[in-house]
């Protein structure tokens, strides 16, 4: 539990070191109908709960892959880092990237040419067909010519150990595509250190306070991802895609430094140091098919079975003290979905069923128990949307079925119902309202019934008793458009009922956490969203801030937490340069009796040159301080306060290359040109 923990720490931490106009479209505009249009000026299309963005021949021209065009397209939520070619969502942490409809990874962003993306479409508020996930992109992918290609995307440090290598072959002929691809991502020496205080209450009464002065240590860290991809595409009637993947990841985690320990009035100093290797390889079939079965009705299909194994360790001393403990898990995962699509003349109806199972072993160690955890996850669901003359409105009712047979038996059922409506008074503004309620089932590491030591004072254990629960979700949207400015305010609240939450007690004379279904938890939430060009119509601006709350009570204990935040990000494009400034701060969320970081302080400056096939870029991370992950734990039994540093992403400098290199036929047919000031309604008339 605990290296699990400290993993998913240092992973968020080193992740963050790498670096509207108002209209109405049908949604009858098809992928091939926009493969005859280039689009002059970039348009925005609010269209129900999701927001369509046309990049212009501008954008495509100066940028070279996917990433990049998002991260032009500056939409106010997403934090796009060029240098480590991620995308992440501001306060949340579940991103589903769909491309023409497919689920898809982050990987393959980067070896999808700019000239060939349509349109890509945000979704910042999903319905019941996109369940448990925070936003949405969707990006249409022209059908490429026939021929061959290679794109190449190189990105070092010239100042630390990190590097982001990124090659993809793709041969096209007729309608299908071949393609291989390769990311290399390594990390090395990236120097790491800890400070903590913490506080330690008996049951006894004795009090100890600990404070550890951490001291720079080598992390290592290397991930390997390969696929190999089959595409058959028929216009937009067929689609078969089949890619094989492997990833690879061989971290090391290194944490040493001195622990002043006081108790009464005894001090003493000693040395600690804790070791955590992950070793990690998942290899995975992704089957994925849609077929428009006529102007009315489509369907998608996709399967994905994987294999997992995985082993991690702590090795974990303080003066005489140590404690040895790990996992070594071997795991089979298979995920299917099937989702049916019909048109009326008034609406769409969609409805679907979606499956996880799950087989695991884990061998806990040092006590060589064997847990095996089998469980499932199914969920069917149905939604309608319908455009009214100045309404638009989705109902969607979800139904899960979760099934536990293994460390425990747990059957239950529960159903999701979700609401939206938008209201377009004006051609500049709408308001949306959004009610929706969500079931959030236990994580397997909270159910293992094997106790693991933290430290000499605390241990940890799950809870097999534990159960899903519910999650009461309402926000308000109000949209503004005037004269190329584009705006949003969001008032939004999360409730859950009877969350997972941590607690400590006392067991055989040490500190006890585990977890249980008590209390609540609520988070209220107030932001505005800006668009504009700034002085001159290359600059243009994107602006995200506001304040959220929260309040936890668990068993014992009610916790508060408030803060403010920002995500901003300056964009300046005049002919083949770019030049980004970013920034968000650090975005902090209560759970329970512990606040930790979902995304961290990030300031990033890149500037690219682009030249035929080729994109040249430099950037540097941080310029003016370094990266520090806090998390705390408000327990009054044994709490903390710790901040995690890597020394190494302090002014962490890149320099890179994108090249996007096809050999094949020109497009045949007429290419049209449309020019945005007469409005994207026109698209209907080029296509009429």
């Amino acid at each position: 539990m605990m290296i699990a923990r400290q993993t998913k720490a240092f992973l968020l931490l080193l992740v963050s070191c790498r670096c509207m106009a108002q209209s109405t479209l049908n949604d009858s505009v098809r992928t091939r109908e926009l493969d005859e249009v280039v689009v002059l000026a970039p348009d925005i299309i609010k269209k129900g709960e999701s927001t369509v963005f046309y990049p212009d021949k501008h954008l495509k021209e100066t940028t070279k892959n996917a990433n990049q065009v998002i991260a032009g397209l500056q939409i106010p939520e997403l934090i796009v880092d060029l240098s480590s070619g991620t995308i992440s969502v501001l306060g949340k942490d579940n991103l589903l990237i769909l491309i023409n409809g497919r689920p898809s990874s982050q990987n393959e962003l980067s070896s999808i040419p700019s000239k060939n993306i349509a349109k890509v479409e945000y979704i910042s508020n999903p319905g019941v067909r996109y369940k448990n996930y925070g936003a949405v992109i969707d990006i249409t992918v022209k059908k490429q010519t026939e021929g061959y290609g290679a794109m190449l995307n190189l990105l070092q440090s010239v100042n630390r150990g990190w590097g982001n290598y990124v090659a993809t072959l793709k041969y096209n002929v007729g309608k299908s595509e071949w393609k291989v691809d390769y990311k290399f991502n390594p990390m090395w020496n990236m120097d790491c250190y800890r400070n903590n205080r913490e506080l330690i209450i008996f049951e006894n009464g004795a009090e100890i306070l600990r404070n550890e002065d951490g001291v720079k240590a080598p992390n290592d860290m290397v991930t390997h991802q390969g696929s190999v991809q089959y595409s058959y595409q028929n216009g937009n009637k067929t689609m078969f895609n089949a890619q094989a993947r492997v990833i690879r990841k061989n971290d090391r985690y290194i944490s040493e430094g001195t622990i002043a320990t006081m108790t009464g009035t005894t001090s003493f100093n000693e040395f600690q140091r804790e070791i955590n290797p992950v070793k990690a390889w998942q290899g995975d079939l992704d089957l994925y098919f849609h077929w428009k079965i006529n102007k009315d009705n489509k369907i998608y299909v996709n399967v994905i079975p994987s294999l997992i194994t995985s082993e991690s360790s702590r090795d974990y001393t303080v003066g005489s003290t140590n404690i040895t403990s790990g996992t070594d898990n071997r795991s089979w995962r298979l995920y299917s979905e099937f989702i049916w699509e019909r048109k009326f003349s008034g609406g769409s109806l969609s409805s679907g069923i979606k499956s996880a199972v799950g087989w695991s072993k884990i061998q806990y160690l040092p006590q060589q128990t064997n847990v095996n955890e089998d469980e499932s996850n199914n969920h069917a669901f149905v939604e309608w949307k319908q455009n009214l003359d100045k309404v638009q409105y989705n109902i969607g009712l979800g139904a899960t079925y979760y099934n536990i047979s293994s460390p425990h038996e747990y059957r239950s059922v529960h159903f999701n119902p979700r609401v939206f409506v938008r209201y377009v008074p004006v051609q500049w503004g709408s308001l949306s309202v959004t009610l929706n309620e969500t079931t959030v089932a236990p994580n397997m590491a909270y159910l293992s019934p094997v106790m693991q030591r933290i430290d000499a004072f605390q241990s940890v254990v799950g809870n097999i008793d534990l159960s899903p629960y519910q999650r009461y979700d309402g926000r308000i949207d109000m949209d503004f458009s005037f004269k190329g400015v584009s705006a949003k305010i969001i008032i939004g609240d999360e409730y859950s009922h009877k969350p997972i939450l941590s607690s400590k007690g006392y067991h055989d004379g040490s500190i006890l956490q585990t977890y249980s279904n008590t209390g609540y938890c609520n988070h209220f939430y107030i932001k505005g969203q800006l668009s504009t060009k700034l002085i001159v119509r290359e600059l243009t601006l994107s602006l995200e801030g506001g304040w959220h709350t929260m309040k936890s009570k668990g068993s014992g204990y009610i916790h508060n937490y408030h803060q403010p935040f920002v995500n901003a990000q300056l964009m300046f494009m005049k002919g083949h340069w770019w030049i980004m400034a970013k920034y968000n701060n650090a975005y902090n969320r209560l759970w329970g009796e512990s606040i930790t970081t979902i995304n961290n302080n990030l300031l990033n400056i890149g500037v690219g040159y682009s030249y035929r096939n080729a994109t040249f870029m430099a950037g540097v991370v941080n310029p003016i301080g370094r990266i520090g992950l806090k998390s705390s734990d408000l327990s009054d039994i044994a709490g903390f306060e710790r901040i995690y540093h890597v020394s190494s992403s302090e002014r962490l400098i890149w320099i890179g290359v994108s090249l996007n290199i096809f050999k094949g036929s020109k497009r045949s047919g007429t290419i049209r040109k449309l020019n945005n000031n007469q409005i994207y309604e026109t698209i209907n008339d080029v296509r009429k």
